[in-house]
């Protein structure tokens, strides 16, 4: 990605026709990742007296990521590092892959991350029993037992020219490594349990701050801190069992072409290499097997460009199998299986508003889905492939039923080329209501006849079809940033077309801003809409100076609510305007090329874009909507009133009329800083349980940012 992106620059800048250019750039912060981790437990191991211990699985152990996204499974992984989807691999062998970038459990680059090499994700596996099996009958597991460990893997980056590429490829410094681990017997100290206190001082950077809850720890200061600031202090030490890692397969990064061609791969086939790896060592037959993936990424950015630092060095992993009884020539899979996810039915977008589409259906749709059939095994295969379609209540409303028919190996022939599964016709009206949006559910299932195969889990996919009231070309996933450079000026513009099949009114925009290093896309630049000139954008029909919000609704977009309404009819664009040197990173499909509706430009003409894909911007039109994000709340003084003051039972609180309760949160600090108590707001809370003396009431409103602190006492 490093290397194709300063490609594009130069050949961009040497040829010297354009004014601006475009530029992909990986991704800073992986939201769907981000949501998921804000709204999911962090530990999922037993804690039993401040010592951690994961359960143990026994063999087989098989994951092909196929049934679920975004974290591993829980019932076998020990990590969120990884991230599963459908969507940064070429032509896996079943559907769903572990992605290993540089990005964290939260979607975020990681803290550390730096351009020399830098250790990134782990995808960890449970503790797996390889002293003993228990079926089909009790016995001791040894070297004897011919357990081998298998898996695919890809390096990112996708096939094709530099501007069509699909994520990002590892540089050769870079690399994927395998390791094995057990158990040694003895106990280390796994991490420290954090506990959020008051700061009743002020402290410069370089001060050292002693934990309330151990006076032996302590942290060194690295930004000022006022009075009434929260900090976390380190509490308690957590233990768990220690774990030698010793490292059993590596390889140094490539592009997906070079990793391609050195196998002598067909770039319309399998592009996803097997590894199988015996295990022999006696220390690993015991109760703490495990094994993990880890990464090594570097990023690549200048000082001056901040928002080329993003999301690098991509590595995906598909169906891990581990057991005994397998051999070195164990290489093929007794499976069937979907190789992508089919995805929207729409002809032209990932989403349309209901009412323009519900009583226009004509034209709109796909004549036929696009489906990507493997099959892993040695033999042919008898198959058969249906779908249906249902509301998301599960009432019927349309099926097909491709039939039976033979695919042969993947190995050998590739993927399905039989016309009625591989490019199944589709014929459905959707039934029209006089709601605004809608939900359906678009179900396949491709299955070997009779008993089936081994894995199930990946004969059936589904996708979920919403119409709301926003029209998307893109599915959600962005797998790089798309940026707009000019070479000549600070002058940079970008717009995006859609067609209506009625007149409409337009009152919002959604776009994925890419969180980039140090910020750099927090600055104001000027949202735009214009009318269609010959399918170029022509006209302003509105302009407004945005203000940076980020709203990690909806997979990472912000949402733009316009000052006023803007009546559109048939072909309108939605875009930015900038005037200042910045470069503003959007996020970017790579899976949906709409590129023949992207237009961007300097000077006085607009340029077609060269990059396939499509910037994630999105219209909200229909009826008017009052968004929560929006409100502005007037808090010239936000303070908390508190009553009765000592307080025996029950301490009441109030607010000044004009501030909206949903947008306050408490908290409840001891004297000596301790947190007690965190919520949102409330007239009355119960403080019957405290001990007598001193507290500290802190209010905090999410909208503004104020706080407000205020003491109590208690007496009872």
């Amino acid at each position: 990605m490093k290397k194709c992106l300063a490609y594009i620059y130069l050949c961009l800048f040497a040829v010297n026709i354009l004014q601006a250019q475009e530029v992909l750039t990986g991704l800073h912060a992986n939201m769907a990742i981000k949501q998921s981790f804000d709204k999911f437990n962090d530990l999922h191991q037993k804690t039993i007296n401040k010592f951690i211990y994961y359960e143990a699985i026994n063999l087989p152990f098989i994951d092909d990521f196929s049934n679920y996204t975004v974290y591993p499974d829980t019932v076998l992984w020990i990590d969120k590092q990884a991230f599963v989807n459908y969507s940064f691999a070429v032509n896996p062998p079943s559907v769903g892959v572990a992605t290993l970038d540089a990005v964290d459990k939260q979607g975020e680059i990681y803290a550390h991350a730096q351009k020399e090499s830098f250790p990134a994700d782990s995808l960890t596996s449970r503790p797996i029993r390889l002293d003993s099996i228990f079926y089909p009958f009790a016995k001791a597991l040894s070297a004897a037992d011919s357990i081998y460990f298998s898996f695919y893997y890809q390096p990112g980056g996708g096939i094709g020219k530099p501007w069509a590429k699909l994520g990002d490829a590892p540089e050769s410094s870079d690399s994927l490594v395998l390791e094995f681990g057990y158990y040694t017997g003895d106990t280390i100290l796994a991490y420290y349990t954090y506990k959020d206190f008051i700061l009743f001082d002020d402290y410069d950077i370089g001060d050292t701050l002693y934990s309330p809850c151990d006076p032996n720890l302590f942290i060194i200061a690295t930004q000022e801190y006022e009075i009434g600031d929260t900090l976390a202090f380190p509490c308690d030490s957590v233990m768990m069992l220690e774990s030698v890692w010793n490292n059993v397969w590596s390889t140094g990064g490539t592009t997906l072409q070079t990793f391609a061609d050195s196998m002598h791969l067909d770039t319309s086939k399998l592009l996803f290499k097997q590894v199988l790896i015996p295990v022999v060592d006696s220390v690993y037959f015991n109760k703490g097997f495990q094994f993990r993936f880890r990464n090594y990424a570097s990023l690549e950015y200048t000082d001056n460009n901040p928002t080329w630092a993003s999301n690098v060095d991509f590595w995906h992993i598909d169906y891990i199998r581990f057991d005994r009884a397998r051999t070195i020539t164990d290489t093929l899979i007794d499976d069937v299986s979907f190789s992508n996810n089919p995805g929207s039915v729409l002809a032209y977008y990932q989403a349309i508003p209901w009412t323009q589409f519900k009583n226009n259906q004509g034209g709109q749709l796909t004549q036929n889905i696009k489906v990507k059939l493997s099959n892993l095994s040695s033999v042919v295969k008898n198959t058969s492939y249906i779908y249906f379609i249902s509301d998301i209540a599960g009432t019927h409303i349309e099926d097909y039923d491709g039939g039976s028919y033979n695919i042969f190996p993947l190995a050998t022939s590739g993927f399905q080329d039989y016309a009625p599964h591989s490019l199944p016709p589709l014929s459905v009206n959707f039934p029209s209501d006089t709601k605004d949006s809608a939900e359906f559910m678009i179900t396949h299932i491709f299955r070997e006849a009779g008993s089936g195969d081994m894995n199930p889990k990946n004969d059936t996919v589904v996708f979920y079809h919403h119409f709301h009231n926003y029209y998307a070309y893109d599915d959600g996933i962005p797998e790089s940033g798309y940026t707009v450079v000019n070479v000549y000026s600070h002058r940079t513009s970008m717009a995006l077309g859609f067609s209506l099949s009625k007149s409409d009114t337009l009152r919002a925009v959604g776009m994925y801003i890419n969180h980039v290093l140090k910020n750099a896309n927090n600055f104001n630049f000027t949202l735009t809409v214009w009318t269609d000139s010959s399918g170029y954008p022509g006209r302003i029909l509105h302009s407004e100076t945005i203000e940076q919000e980020y709203n990690n609704d909806l997979y990472g977009f912000q949402h733009y609510y316009l000052s006023k309404p803007v009546p559109v009819i048939g072909k309108f664009f939605i875009g930015y305007q900038i005037n200042t040197n910045n470069y503003l990173n959007v996020g970017f499909d790579q899976n949906n090329d709409n590129s023949k509706h992207v237009f961007y430009k300097t000077g006085n003409y607009w340029e077609s874009s060269f990059l396939s894909g499509t910037p994630m911007l999105r219209p909200f039109l229909g009826k008017e909507w009052k968004p929560l994000s929006i409100e502005k709340s007037i808090n010239p003084t936000f303070s908390v009133h508190l009553f009765p003051n000592p307080v025996n039972d029950k301490l009441s609180l109030s607010l000044a009329e004009n501030v909206n309760k949903q947008d306050v949160s408490i908290e409840i600090y001891s004297i000596n800083g301790q947190k007690l108590y965190k919520g949102v707001y409330c007239q009355n809370i119960n403080v019957a349980g405290y001990q007598n003396g001193f507290y500290i009431l802190k209010a905090y409103h999410k909208k503004t940012g104020q706080t407000a602190i205020s003491k109590f006492v208690i007496h009872h």
